[in-house]
């Protein structure tokens, strides 16, 4: 009877070793290449995740939404020269902020911007140069140049849907 009791313990243990990484595998979740696009962004520049494809740094001030039809891959210059990240978004831009999107019509990777500190100069995240931007603030302006030229001068609450060679963005 000692034998079998043995036996059997000795059995059941080997059961519980072998289907237990079967049952930790099936728990574990798989990553989505959105997050992973999201975790490459806070891997190499910082910042935390405020939503599902979304990366904010300097308390909110700039935040990355990553487009969820574009796959471009993380780039360090804009990452150093924003402060943040590039945002893709179809949405409106948000009352008191300025955008700045990577594609035309205000679509594509976008930068949300809230505040007006520093000149921003590295669009690479958005694939190359911004094609619209949006000034959706209730005063001052935002100015796209090429180089020292000024292409745009935004007053608030006006945007421009296609636009080309832009280098920098600054906002008053």
């Amino acid at each position: 009877m000692r034998h079998t009791r043995a036996a059997l313990a000795a059995t059941a243990l080997a059961l519980i070793a072998l289907f237990t990484p079967a049952v930790a595998s099936a728990t574990e979740q798989e990553t989505t290449p959105m997050q992973e696009r999201v975790y490459e962004v806070i891997d190499e520049f910082g910042g935390e995740q405020t939503g599902w494809n979304e990366v904010s740094r300097d308390d909110g001030d700039v935040v990355l939404t990553l487009d969820p039809d574009n796959n471009l891959s993380v780039n360090a210059n804009t990452m150093k020269s924003v402060g943040v990240t590039a945002a893709a978004s179809k949405e409106d831009c948000a009352s008191g902020k300025y955008c700045v999107y990577s594609r035309a019509l205000y679509d594509g990777n976008k930068l949300t911007f809230s505040a007006c500190p520093a000149t921003h100069t590295s669009f690479s995240k958005l694939g190359g140069a911004p094609r619209s931007i949006m000034n959706d603030r209730a005063s001052g302006k935002v100015r796209a140049y090429n180089g020292n030229t000024v292409k745009a001068t935004l007053n608030a609450g006006t945007g421009t849907s296609n636009i080309s060679g832009v280098t920098k963005v600054t906002c008053s």
